[in-house]
């Protein structure tokens, strides 16, 4: 992960200024003292929540309200990725917008994907990298820098992600077992929900002024900022902390939930202990077990519950990350397999080598079913106030990248969007890459630079290159 490679990064630029000669002239002395306190200049705050306290949620259910609900915020138990902190970023004194946004980072729920050098699939080291990696790894969204920002004037609270649940589960494991230690931990722990709500409890003592608020997530991220979504939502609709509070909206980036029938009830609901997180309020009683659990559904009762609240979901048409990981369900699902670390054991994080298969929408983990599944799902899900970007392509996420000023689908800039779902800037309106000009307006930008895509010029697979087409037209016909 590119994330590792941070403190190198660090290392390398100390080690770059402070070998300058000693001879050099006082004015170059204290050019390079300010260029390097620009460079390790971190606008984040740590803050480190208590490791274990109750919050009142109000409008919930009464677990939530009544004593309140009692959390324990943890990573999940490995080396380097054992405590919890959140980031901070303020960019007024009491500034009246908030940016809540949850970061990224895979998902895990065996001991196949748990653990591993290569074959691990979840950020999985949080203690292990500097604070300034946020800084550095991530702009769009969070670049106050950028004029062309629409939240670049908002407060940031930024939720790391170190448990492997989507954000969502309060459950302590114990009978993971690594094969890279020698002893495990008592318990591995997928506390993402609890986390989440340590930065709620900091949120009902330090942003009682606020009246607008983004709700952002990004892959994973993009998940947890959904399934927390009605949590978030209930804190700032209590009038006695938050007299001020005015509106809140919601951007999901590439977190479009293609997944294997049973994930809810069998990972999220038992693996990750999720159940009683669940909002009963919003979506139901029981809803992972006895519901009509999926992402499409869970934003459609979110846009019935807040009517007022605008709604945005976003995904590249082919985004090869989520490609791949349906493709990773599957082989854990399916396959049970032993446990083997390899590089390609679950193959490339491209997915070029996941079979197509247009198996016409059913749930068979390939990459034209997570394409058909991801397009019927935006183009399906309800509420007044829900609107999706489709772009063309194959890149995963965009909210974190500056190429979210550059990006355009059927015509629209996605900044342009973005500012009409966050801003009240222009009219918000569903956009869809197969609309657009061209010959192949799905998938000739916007991908990811490998040898098939770069031979063929648009977005493709093995599958597909071989027969000499892209992916638009294997899974969804010329």
């Amino acid at each position: 992960m590119q994330a590792k490679n941070l403190s190198l990064l660090f290392l390398i630029l100390m080690l770059f200024f402070i070998g300058c000669k000693k001879d050099e002239p006082d004015n170059t002395k204290a050019l390079t003292g300010a260029v390097l306190a620009e460079v390790l200049y971190n606008p984040y705050e740590r803050i480190t929540p208590p490791t274990e306290d109750t919050i009142i949620i109000p409008n919930t259910n009464a677990s939530y309200q009544s004593p309140g609900r009692s959390y324990s915020p943890k990573c999940f138990g490995n080396e380097g990725n054992t405590k919890f902190y959140f980031f901070r970023k303020s960019v007024s004194a009491n500034n009246k917008k908030l940016l809540i946004n949850f970061m990224g980072g895979g998902a895990c729920w065996d001991n196949a994907n748990c653990f591993g050098k290569n074959t691990t699939t979840f950020f999985n080291f949080l203690n292990a990298v500097p604070d300034l990696f946020i800084k550095v790894a991530f702009k769009g969204i969070l670049d106050a820098e950028n004029s062309s920002n629409p939240l670049k004037n908002y407060d940031v609270l930024f939720i790391p992600y170190c448990t492997g649940d989507l954000h969502i589960g309060s459950r302590d494991v114990p009978d993971y077992d690594d094969p890279y230690v020698s002893s495990d931990p008592v318990v591995y722990s997928h506390r993402g929900h609890d986390n989440v709500l340590s930065v709620l409890k900091y949120i009902q003592s330090n942003y009682t002024q606020v009246t607008d608020v983004v709700v952002a997530g990004q892959s994973a991220g993009g998940y947890g900022a959904v399934l927390n979504y009605p949590h978030i939502r209930a804190v700032f609709s209590d009038s006695t902390k938050f007299p001020s509070f005015n509106k809140m909206s919601l951007v999901a980036d590439a977190s479009n939930g293609a997944v294997i029938d049973g994930f809810f009830s069998g990972i999220v609901n038992t693996q990750w202990g999720s159940g009683p997180n669940i909002p009963d309020w919003v979506v139901g009683s029981n809803y992972l077990t006895t519901g009509t659990p999926s992402i499409q559904d869970y934003i459609g009762k979110i846009a019935d519950a807040y009517q007022d609240d605008v709604i945005g979901q976003y995904t590249a048409a082919f985004d090869s990350t989520q490609r791949w990981f349906f493709n990773v369900m599957g082989i854990i699902d399916s396959e049970s397999p032993s446990y083997s670390d390899s590089s390609s054991y679950f193959g490339p994080g491209d997915a070029r080598d996941v079979p197509d298969l247009p198996d016409n929408g059913s749930n068979t983990p390939s990459n034209c079913n997570w394409a058909i599944n991801a397009n019927n799902a935006m183009n399906n899900t309800v509420g007044s106030k829900y609107y999706f970007y489709r772009a063309p392509g194959d890149i995963h996420t965009i909210t974190m990248s500056d190429t979210m000023y550059e990006l355009v689908s059927n015509g629209v800039n996605f900044n342009t969007w973005l500012k009409s779902i966050v801003s009240n800037v222009g009219t918000p309106t569903d956009v869809d890459c197969s609309l657009g000009s061209g010959s192949h307006p799905c998938t000739d930008k916007n991908f990811g630079a490998n040898s098939l895509n770069n031979t063929l010029g648009r977005a493709t697979s093995q599958d597909s290159f071989d027969a000499n087409k892209d992916l638009y037209e294997t899974c969804f016909g010329p």
